[in-house]
């Protein structure tokens, strides 16, 4: 039976109010049809939901205000509360109310945590010297923005995507910038030996230095750091350093309510994203599925989705799709699919490249070259889409794999011919569905309107093509 004017609208309190929670609060408002839930958002930080992924451009091109996704007003239009600056510091499960960092309390029917994940900080000495920060939030970004204004050298610990970024923001503002990763190659969860020396090839020739299979023992100073110390015990200078060391899923208040929490950290959900607690639901970077936790925004986004669907009714679940993530790092194109670090005897590989060019493009099989079960697209990545749908599809392969590459240098038209939840643009989850209907709510004419409604496409542009082409014909059809 639907909402009546006679019943109490069911109270969902939402904790959090980043990318995830805004993500939900858009499908909810999708999703009941019945107009059944009354919704409040409590965030700590100070501004609305913001584009987390795009937080480097907040150094230059972009202000604070570009990357807000939602402002405050659009919360009023939906009739959402919002209360920002505001913490949770606890949940009492058998009355069913939060309780804020202010002393007050606020009561839910249906409790959303989505409270994302914190900066992992390395246990080595120094850490809390002034000068010494993570890279998490615009509060981050305006702090170490400000001490560059008076740093010569920068070392930013962590060569995955996030340190890769701030090693570049850094280096564009004028500063001496190395990057120190533990691991013998950079982005060695999404990259192999090969791409990661290609990668490295990339960024040295912008003159950043590199220095990987490098353990730091701690960062040296009186009160401001001044220098970063190895274990064989060099340092070299640095006047500011960035931790860009990974994130660990924020779910103390879970673990503190007496939630079901996964093996490596997180509150464990179901394919509903729902926690132990019929009540609770957890969404994004702080929940854990299968003892999985996530990292990319198009997970979260599909956890997120998930969480509303249970609640209108909609039948959509979780059921966390194989890594994916195409990004342009460094004007470098650069994606991966699947597990692509599999190696023999467990795996096959089919390599083709061409270092002139700056282009590495891997395929990994099963041993007997039946499925595809990972690929690296380094410098072209116009198969993206192809070959993630065969790995998710599981597919057999044609008898000559190396025919899902296109011919370096002669990159294959983009792809159209896809499901409406096939993601288009991963750095902001943005599936065909979502442009397609888009276009027809708002009546948008151009792909720069659809850019412009979706982000598609805004970050790192590496999806362009394909937006245009998904755009263009569907209003071919209208």
């Amino acid at each position: 039976m639907g909402f009546t004017m006679q019943q109490k609208k069911k109270q969902v309190v939402v904790v959090g109010n980043g990318m995830t929670s805004l993500r939900f609060c858009e499908k909810l408002l999708e999703y009941d049809a019945f107009h059944e839930y009354q919704m409040t958002v409590l965030g700590d930080e100070p501004v609305p939901a913001y584009d987390r992924v795009a937080l480097s451009s907040a150094f230059d091109e972009k202000s604070e205000k570009e990357l807000i996704l939602a402002k405050a007003r659009w919360y009023t239009q939906k009739k959402i509360a919002l209360r920002l600056g505001v913490r949770v510091v606890g949940i009492n499960r058998t009355d069913r109310f939060v309780t804020t960092n202010a002393g007050s309390n606020v009561n839910y029917d249906i409790l959303i945590i989505a409270t994302g994940a914190r900066p992992h900080i390395p246990a080595i000495p120094g850490t809390g010297l002034s000068g010494v920060h993570v890279y998490r939030t615009l509060d981050d970004i305006e702090a170490i923005r400000r001490d560059s204004q008076s740093a010569s050298s920068v070392v930013v610990i962590g060569g995955g995507l996030l340190g890769l970024e701030a090693a570049e923001v850094c280096k564009k503002k004028g500063l001496q910038t190395t990057i120190i990763e533990r691991a013998s190659h950079l982005m060695a969860c999404q990259l192999d030996s090969a791409g990661g020396q290609l990668l490295r090839n990339k960024i040295e020739a912008l003159d950043i230095a590199i220095r990987t299979g490098e353990h730091v023992s701690g960062l040296e100073g009186a009160e401001s750091v001044e220098a970063v110390k190895f274990e064989d015990g060099e340092s070299i200078c640095a006047d500011l350093v960035i931790l860009a060391t990974g994130i660990l899923p924020n779910d103390g208040l879970g673990r503190e309510a007496g939630l079901e929490i996964g093996a490596k950290g997180g509150v464990a959900v179901d394919e509903t994203a729902r926690s132990s607690d019929r009540s609770v639901y957890a969404i994004g970077e702080c929940a854990s599925y299968n003892d999985i936790t996530f990292g990319l925004i198009a997970p979260c986004y599909e956890m997120a989705e998930a969480a509303a669907a249970h609640l209108g009714g909609i039948n959509k679940t979780f059921h966390a799709a194989v890594p994916a993530s195409q990004l342009k790092l460094l004007n470098l194109q650069v994606a991966s699919i699947g597990n692509p670090l599999l190696k023999e005897p467990y795996a096959h590989s089919i390599v083709s490249q061409d270092a002139a060019r700056g282009v590495y493009k891997k395929l990994v099989t099963d041993p007997e070259g039946k499925y595809l079960l990972g690929t690296i697209l380094m410098g072209e990545t116009s198969e993206f889409s192809r070959l993630q749908k065969r790995i998710e599809d599981q597919t057999e392969l044609p008898d000559h794999p190396e025919t899902l590459l296109a011919p370096i240098g002669s990159p294959f038209e983009a792809e159209v011919d896809m499901e409406d939840d096939d993601v288009v643009c991963f750095c902001h989850y943005v599936t065909k569905g979502d442009i397609c209907r888009v276009i027809d709510r708002d009546n948008l004419k151009t792909t720069s309107d659809v850019m412009g409604v979706t982000y598609a496409a805004g970050l790192c542009g590496s999806c362009l093509d394909t937006v245009n082409s998904v755009t263009q014909v569907h209003l071919s059809k209208q």
